[in-house]
This record gives C-alpha cells, sequence and structure tokens, in this order.
C-alpha cells in the first residue's frame, strides 16, 4: 500500500511539471526591466535600432550592450582610419572593446552641466533608397543616416554632431530575437570635415 500510494504522488508530481512548461524555452528579461528606458523585445531588425537609440540616450551600459550580439565588431570607414591612423586605434574593434568605450562616453556625458534630458541624443533615419528587408530569416543588412550627440566630447557636441551611414548586420538566434553582428560605419556623403562619424567620437576615448 505503501508503494502505490509514493507512486501515485510521483506521478502527481510529474504532471504538476508538465503542465507548468518546464522544459519550455523563454522569452529573454528585459536588460534592465526596473528601470525607465524603454525596451521592446527585438523581434525584428528595426527593434534593435529603437532600443539602441533609447539605451543611448538613458545612458545605460547593460542596455546598449543588449543591442549587440557577443560577436559583434565595429568596422570604422577607412578614410578615418587612414586620416587618423597616427592619433587612435580602430582595429580589433570586438563586444569588449564597445563595453568599455561606451562607458567612457557616458561618464563623459554625466560629468557635463547640460540638463539629464540634453547629454545623449541618437537619431538614425531609415533611408528610403536603401529599406529594410521584408520578411528577414537569420540575418538581414539594414542602413540608417544617423546623427549622435554626446555631452563631454569635443567631437560631436550640440554644434557638430556626429553624422554618418551606418550599415548593420542584424542577426537571428534561436528564440527569434534580433542583434547587431557588426557596425559598419561610413562617412556623410558628400563629407563635411567639421562633422565626424561616431567611429572617430568613439576612437577618441577608447
Amino acid at each position: 500500500m505503501r508503494k502505490q500510494l509514493i507512486f501515485v504522488l510521483c506521478i502527481l508530481a510529474l504532471s504538476v511539471l508538465l503542465s507548468c512548461s518546464f522544459f519550455d524555452p523563454r522569452d529573454p528579461a528585459d536588460p534592465d526591466p526596473g528601470g525607465e528606458i524603454p525596451w521592446q523585445q527585438p523581434y525584428s531588425p528595426a527593434t534593435v535600432v529603437i532600443n539602441f537609440e533609447s539605451a543611448m540616450e538613458g545612458r545605460s551600459v547593460a542596455m546598449t550592450m543588449a543591442c549587440c550580439d557577443s560577436s559583434y565588431m565595429f568596422i570604422a570607414d577607412g578614410s578615418d582610419t587612414t586620416e587618423f591612423a597616427s592619433s587612435w586605434n580602430f582595429s580589433g574593434w570586438d563586444y569588449g572593446v564597445e563595453q568599455n568605450t561606451m562607458m567612457n562616453i557616458f561618464n563623459a556625458a554625466e560629468g557635463d552641466t547640460l540638463p539629464e534630458d540634453s547629454l545623449i541624443s541618437v537619431t538614425m533615419n531609415t533611408i528610403s533608397s536603401l529599406p529594410d528587408p521584408v520578411a528577414p530569416v537569420d540575418s538581414a543588412l539594414i542602413y540608417r543616416d544617423y546623427e549622435i550627440i554626446a555631452a563631454g566630447s569635443e567631437y560631436c557636441g550640440w554644434d557638430n554632431p556626429a553624422k554618418g551611414q551606418v550599415l548593420f548586420l542584424m542577426v537571428e538566434d534561436d528564440y527569434g530575437l534580433w542583434s547587431m553582428k557588426r557596425w559598419y560605419d561610413n562617412r556623410s556623403y558628400p563629407h563635411i570635415p567639421e562633422f565626424y562619424t561616431w567611429g572617430v567620437v568613439k576612437a577618441a576615448v577608447r
């Protein structure tokens, strides 16, 4: 009788586990669920860009890096790497380098005397001649014209925002969530020397 009771209890326990979908994959938690920075689960490449804008303006290193794949690489414009080769290092720009650079940029901005909502501004505009893919699978290339302002930087203040065009290589994981794998940075055309690219801005504080 006792063995039968133990068997029944085991069956009940197993049923509870299965009914709770214990082994089902779950959506990852937001990078900062307790914060005030807007965040959407990135089920499309375009959403990654929106999250990136919000994370940057909120000066959150964790949320900014949550937009990036672990194999992320920043590829600077070739003209920048040539012109500023003697001043700054653009090579080997991986996830770890990006994370440290973002920390430096946010720390510099927080030390500025501007109002909180004026410390970082990020605008990513779609390009009509280079539309986003309609139904991408696994990976996608998307383009944006950008304008970025970061207080505390002499290279992208309100009077001289960083300007350029970025080509994002986005990748999709097994849960259908997208992230940046590559940022290919390009100068605006025509290039205006007093407006630096985001790559130059970051290299100066790397």
